[in-house]
């Protein structure tokens, strides 16, 4: 069997995916044996279905499982949760809080700093909970989550000072980069990414953040073991957490970074393409039937090594 016609095959299923990975990128991809991060974002979401995506691409369900891995990890607050705005009580929206929804990323309202009015709000959450986050990027992991909002405390730092934001990438149980992003929502935000080891790299574009090089906070070391305590049994995941002053706070998990598109060149491109092994993907590891059985045992063969599935 060759490449081409197994590229031809997931073509024609996948068309729209396929074409818009196309549009996006200048080129079709190599699904068959992906090898850059976009193509192996590709071929996750066309192949990778991994009951433990929905699970932690919830966000309240991901708390759960984080209070299971890492019970000494701090989690902010839910003040409350469920599926119809008009049950949060008065008090609770005028605390300082953030509400959000469970199913889709950038979904947020700071409460105590927006102007909204009630009614505008329940319009705004009645929008969120309207229909399913990800489908025009094929993001399977978001499809099938039950809906909800909820409300969640205001994490600060001592003295109010801003958050520290990181999203850790983790490939095959290990930290590849981190992402760490200042003032998010201030009157400067700023960003710098980090190796492993916490060294500075290569400036990046951002149409939000300035590049601005800071030292490395004491925690880093304690945040990239987290992560990778997280991100245990997972060929890739991003973990997101939270700084305020010395406290640790989880965020959030990720199985499509920047919608499987993160766009990185040099360097990180090509420690995408070699450190993420898919042969340690759930797709892989797993007992599959039909015709995907038929096209895992190619693969696993193609990309070298014994395949052995379990299950």
């Amino acid at each position: 069997m060759q490449a081409y016609l197994v590229n031809s095959l997931i073509f024609l299923l996948n068309i729209n995916l396929v074409l818009r990975f196309a549009l996006k990128l200048g080129h079709l991809p190599n699904v068959a044996i992906p090898q850059t991060a976009e193509e192996k974002f590709l071929w996750r979401k066309i192949f990778d279905r991994n009951p433990l995506f929905a699970l932690l691409s919830d966000k309240l369900c991901a708390k759960d499982y984080v209070a299971r891995t890492c019970p000494e990890l701090m989690l902010p607050k839910v003040l409350w949760s469920g599926k119809d705005f008009d049950d949060i009580p008065d008090h609770v929206l005028d605390t300082p809080a953030v509400l959000k929804s469970n199913h889709a990323s950038g979904q947020v309202v700071f409460l105590h700093c927006t102007k909204l009015d009630r009614q505008s709000l329940k319009t705004k959450t009645d929008g969120w909970l309207s229909k399913p986050y990800g489908q025009a990027n094929g993001e399977w992991g978001y499809r099938d989550i039950d809906r909800k909002i909820f409300v969640e405390e205001f994490v600060v730092g001592p003295d109010g000072e801003p958050l520290q934001d990181f999203n850790v990438y983790v490939v095959n149980g290990r930290v590849q980069h981190v992402q760490c992003m200042r003032d998010s929502y201030g009157a400067d935000p700023n960003t710098t990414r980090y190796d492993r080891d916490g060294t500075p790299l290569k400036p990046h574009y951002s149409p939000k953040y300035a590049y601005r090089v800071l030292d490395v906070p004491a925690q880093y070391r304690k945040i990239v073991e987290l992560a990778e305590r997280l991100a245990a049994g997972f060929d890739h995941i991003r973990c997101d957490f939270y700084l305020a002053g010395e406290n640790i706070y989880f965020c959030e998990f990720t199985m499509y970074a920047l919608a499987g598109y993160p766009g990185d060149k040099g360097r990180l491109a090509e420690q995408w393409k070699r450190d993420w092994d898919l042969r340690q993907s759930w797709f892989l590891t797993t007992r599959q039937t039909g015709w995907r059985a038929i096209y895992a045992n190619w693969l696993a063969n193609r990309l070298g090594g014994d395949f052995k599935p379990s299950g």
